[in-house]
């Protein structure tokens, strides 16, 4: 029996509140019978043909949306629903109708202009243009996959993501919407989400899913796969993704001509030079410099490949020849900053040095760009340190207000992020650990904190070798935790994880034994890791934090990395952060972690690094009570420091600027961290 006339809207808004809620048939019910009654309301037949549609139902969605056209022929949302479920010549047809009456569609072809304004690198006119159509035709395919692919150009991959997704809901086998949403969730280390995308678009052809593949592969450990994948690359952008891959496997001479192959002039050596940093990253240490090389033949007096040329030799502990690369450097480009940095941070300066007074008079040029400033006034202060000269926070207040600026820190977001790393306990301690047993040694905490003196200690035992920061576990173990967030991970996806770290960890550091890792993340994720890898354990470093501080707010780090280090206070409440993850962990895992002291470790090194030794399941080696006679490669900022013999000379140094230090040591006192546990 039909339903009363008087309860009409109210049961017309009920199932509208069934199809929110999923129950697509229960609406439909509801809809049928309010039709029996107001079989004339384009309102109740609209959402008919809807519910159709979006059942897969396309014959009895499309004579319901044409009559509802017919009863109200200016109504945009009808015409977009029929054109929706129409194909070939009726679609065309409608598309010709559509045109006549000026009712917009979003068809591709009313996206035209945005497409030619991208072309044009009219990029917010593009977004402009595109968010106006999503407006006009809000549930149409090509306004929402404009406006993604509007974002991508201006490399907004976050803003992207909303739109694509409704691209891709709403075309579910649209190759184009495929491709773009599966790059834009790898560009968001999304890989696990993005894999399916990118293959689904791949085998039907859409040109740029190979690529955005081949760079999800590389950017999680799968780096065969991705060389594999650009076997035939033909392309400039294909073959600079194959260079990389070759670097990241460590193969030299492959790396080098897809690189040649890819590029020319100036954008061939910024890529050699991306190039000799994957050869480095893989241990390939000789190839890297052979490609450095292999720039400076074609331009042998630039800046730029001279610094880098230097700074190789600074971490192999030539700091004659990387001082005179350095002063080469900035002969030919009295402005290259980083020549200026990497000088002053590889040597203790004296008065009169022809180059820290030239440095200054740069400074004193108003003209002097502001990231060449920034960079520069990092170097002023090093050398004021040095000096022991009064300017010296002035130059570390400059310094870090400038990189503050560049580089934007959201400490909400780090406290948010550890927030669900601490909550993903749980979850994995109920898992049954699956990966390899492999004892490797993690040696992390705050950067400046003693990590690289520790790895020095361990890897003078001659059964271990030195790994450096390895960047590969974050890399490895992204779709592992991306799938835990998902709520659908498993033990063998994090012993997968651990599998492919092992062989990048192993092939970076030519280590078939006992190796180090000191990824300075590591602290944040303990859990994580001994999942991957059950055999590991961690040691972490703890530090004054005031000194901790006072050496981060010194120095400048790999752009865009350890945002939280540019401004005193910020940076205390981070610090309290580290230490209130490494309270958890140590406790969660007190048989898997380690905590060293600083001012333990330096005020009596051998009982500290006994039971240091003890804890990585070593016999004992007294050349670990000498580590500054070792002769490894230190790519950190600690490459000078770590060639003396263990000492004091660094401890309670912030006593000296205990006013300067004042915002960091206030928020130290103050801030309380609740991770939720």
């Amino acid at each position: 029996m039909p339903p009363p006339t008087g309860t009409l809207t109210e049961r017309y808004n009920q199932a509208l509140a069934l199809a929110q809620q999923g129950r697509a048939a229960d609406a439909l019910s509801m809809l049928n019978a309010l039709r029996l009654v107001r079989p004339d309301s384009p309102e109740i037949l609209f959402q008919i043909g809807r519910l159709h549609t979006g059942l897969g139902d396309i014959a009895a969605a499309e004579p319901v949306l044409r009559q509802a056209l017919a009863l109200r022929p200016a109504e945009a949302a009808i015409w977009q629903a029929l054109h929706s479920v129409l194909t070939g010549p009726a679609r065309a047809d409608l598309e010709r109708a559509a045109t006549k009456a000026r009712i917009v569609l979003g068809t591709e072809a009313d996206l035209r202009p945005v497409y030619a304004a991208v072309q044009k690198g009219q990029l917010d006119r593009a977004e402009a243009l595109a968010l106006a159509m999503v407006k006009a035709a809000p549930a149409a395919i090509w306004p929402a996959l404009a406006l993604g692919e509007a974002r991508m150009a201006r490399g907004a991959w976050g803003a992207a993501l909303g739109p694509l997704q409704k691209a891709v809901d709403r075309a579910p086998d649209m190759a184009r919407a495929q491709a773009a949403l599966g790059e834009t969730l790898m560009r968001l280390d999304r890989f696990a989400a993005a894999e399916p995308l990118l293959r689904a678009a791949l085998a039907a052809g859409q040109a740029g899913a190979r690529l955005a593949l081949a760079r999800a592969l590389r950017l999680s450990l799968r780096t065969d796969e991705a060389v594999k994948l650009l076997a035939d690359a033909a392309t400039p952008p294909a073959r600079e993704e194959l260079a990389l891959a070759q670097a990241d496997l460590g193969h030299g001479p492959e790396a080098r001509a897809a690189a040649l192959a890819a590029a020319t002039g100036t954008a061939r050596r910024i890529l050699l030079r991306r190039v000799a940093d994957g050869l480095q990253g893989a241990g390939a240490i000789a190839e890297a410099e052979a490609t450095i090389e292999l720039a400076l033949a074609a331009a042998p007096d630039e800046p730029g490949l001279l610094t880098h040329r230097g700074q190789f030799r600074q971490s192999a502990g030539d700091l004659a020849g990387a001082e005179a690369d350095l002063k080469a450097a900035i002969a030919t480009d009295p402005d290259c900053a980083e020549a200026y940095r990497a000088y002053a941070n590889g040597r203790k300066l004296a008065e009169g040095d022809a180059v820290i007074a030239q440095l200054h008079g740069r400074l004193a040029r108003p003209a002097l760009a502001r990231d060449a400033r920034r960079v520069m006034h990092f170097a002023a202060a090093k050398a004021a340190m040095d000096l022991r000269a009064p300017d010296a926070f002035a130059h570390l207040h400059t310094a870090n207000r400038l990189t503050a600026e560049a580089f934007p820190y959201n400490f909400e977001a780090d406290l948010a992020e550890a927030r669900r790393l601490v909550a993903d306990w749980p979850t994995l301690a109920a898992m049954t650990p699956e990966g390899p047993v492999d004892p490797v040694l993690f040696v992390t905490g705050l950067p400046r904190s003693g990590t690289t003196l520790v790895e020095t200690i361990l890897s003078a035992h001659p059964r271990v070798t030195a790994g450096g920061e390895l960047p590969f576990l974050s890399r490895a173990m992204a779709p592992a935790l991306e799938r835990l967030r998902d709520g659908q991970a498993t033990a063998a996806e994090f012993a997968d994880a651990g599998a492919r770290y092992l062989v990048a960890a192993r092939r970076r550091t030519g280590s078939a034994g006992v190796f180090t890792d000191k990824a300075i993340s590591t602290f944040s994720r303990v859990g994580h890791a001994i999942t991957a890898l059950p055999g590991a354990r961690i040691v972490i470093l703890r530090r004054d934090p005031r000194d901790v501080g006072l050496s981060l707010y010194r120095n400048l780090f790999a752009e865009g990395m350890h945002r939280y280090a540019y401004d005193l206070a910020v940076m205390g409440r981070y610090i309290r952060l580290h230490d209130a993850l490494v309270t958890f962990w140590a406790k969660a895992l007190p048989d898997r972690v380690h905590v060293v002291d600083y001012e333990a470790l330096t005020a009596a090194p051998e009982p500290e690094i006994r039971a240091l030794v003890a804890f990585c399941g070593l016999p004992w080696d007294a050349a670990c009570l000498a580590p500054e006679r070792s002769d490894r490669r230190v790519e950190t900022l600690s490459f000078a420091q770590v060639r003396a013999p263990i000492g004091r000379q660094a401890v309670a140094g912030w006593t000296r600027f205990e006013a300067e230090l004042a915002p960091l040591i206030r928020a130290l006192d103050e801030t309380e961290i609740d991770l939720g546990l």
